[in-house]
């Protein structure tokens, strides 16, 4: 078998990790502990400030340890209520967002079968402290070469030194030779284009590719990736 790739760098966030459900608790946890009503329109409120200011932080225009305490800033400014100390409710978000290790149905055994044929290096938009938290907790953890956060890489994807450090960290220094696998444009498949790297959309909802950004592969499901790295075989035969 003729390998194509020689590292598979991976996104953590609605890639391997379900994102979603777990911010849904850690915020949950959050109001708990601030004496905040946990209501639909509540996390609505928060997720919209939180989503803009990611996208700021992918622009360069905020750095993390910003925008993990002005979320909620802006979230407690947005209730009108002053008696909130928005910095305690960032930390007992991040606290219980890093004990939240709910993977994506199959991506346990996935990543298993695909770090029995090259390294798989986690590189992640996240908080140090969220990311190594949710790692240490998690499954995945064991079938993981190596993690790049951006809060400690100094850069954000898209990026592409955050690739290049995961591609040294696998001891690869083509970039023709490394697969990016992600979900997001604006993130992952951005940072593949700017280093050159091929790049797997996980794009499970079937969503257009409005930034015109090149693919080399999409999948609605993690199983489709085995295919890729074993030249057309499929879920299984790794």
């Amino acid at each position: 078998m003729n390998r194509r790739y020689d590292v598979l760098l991976c996104d953590a966030d609605n890639t391997i990790f379900d994102f979603d459900q777990a911010e849904v608790n850690a915020f949950a946890d959050a109001c708990v502990f601030a004496g905040v009503e946990n209501t639909p329109e509540h996390f609505e409120m928060y997720s919209r400030i939180n989503k803009a200011l990611w996208k700021l932080l992918e622009q360069g225009g905020i750095t993390q340890s910003v925008l993990r305490v002005r979320r909620f800033e802006q979230f407690v400014e947005a209730m009108g209520r002053s008696d909130i100390d928005a910095q305690a409710m960032a930390l007992a978000f991040v606290e219980s967002l890093g004990r939240q290790s709910v993977p994506i149905e199959g991506a346990v055994e996935a990543v298993r079968r695909w770090s029995g044929v090259l390294p798989v290096i986690i590189v992640t938009n996240g908080i140090a402290r969220v990311q190594h938290g949710r790692m240490e907790g998690s499954a995945v953890q064991p079938y993981i070469s190596g993690l790049v956060i951006s809060e400690e890489a100094g850069r954000a994807k898209p990026d592409p030194e955050m690739l290049y450090i995961g591609m040294k960290m696998a001891g690869v220094t083509d970039a023709s030779r490394a697969l990016m696998l992600g979900d997001s444009l604006s993130s992952d498949i951005a940072a593949a284009a700017n280093a050159g790297v091929d790049a797997c959309w996980y794009n499970p909802g079937g969503l257009a590719n409005t930034k015109g950004l090149p693919v080399a592969y999409e999948i609605r499901c993690l199983d489709e990736v085995d295919a890729i790295l074993r030249g057309g075989q499929g879920k299984g035969e790794l």
